[in-house]
């Protein structure tokens, strides 16, 4: 629902993972996603939940690259760098980490060219590598 822009709808099926497992990490994985696309003060608890995540299970590039866009929304650039830079670290060719270094990059106003050629090399279909 999220990937068609639609977040009452992602809301809702949110509600209904919430009611059978509040604390399990699929539904806060879902919260936090969900969260972010909402905005406004809810986005310092999806800060906190790919904190507790990544902690518990080990930081994986998804994992890292949520907390990347997080930051984003937040405007703290420089630590989505560090965050997405970590996630390129541990897969170079993560299409997800290579869109959110572009887009940190341009915020910054640092050269964001080598990323989206490694993009474009890496997921041809990407949005950003048409």
């Amino acid at each position: 629902a999220l990937q068609i822009e639609r977040p009452d709808v992602a809301k809702k099926l949110l509600d209904l993972m919430q009611q059978k497992d509040d604390d399990a990490p699929l539904t806060q994985l879902a919260t936090a996603w969900v969260n972010v696309q909402i905005g406004g003060e809810r986005l310092q608890e999806v800060s906190y939940i790919f904190q507790e995540l990544g902690d518990r299970f080990n930081w994986t590039p998804k994992l890292l690259n949520g907390a990347a866009v997080c930051n984003m929304v937040m405007g703290k650039f420089e630590e989505a760098e560090k965050q997405s830079l970590e996630a390129l670290s541990k897969d170079p060719k993560q299409p997800d980490a290579l869109a959110n270094l572009v887009s940190v990059c341009l915020h910054l106003n640092k050269p964001a060219s080598k990323y989206l050629t490694q993009l474009k090399a890496a997921d041809p279909n990407h949005p950003l590598s048409k």
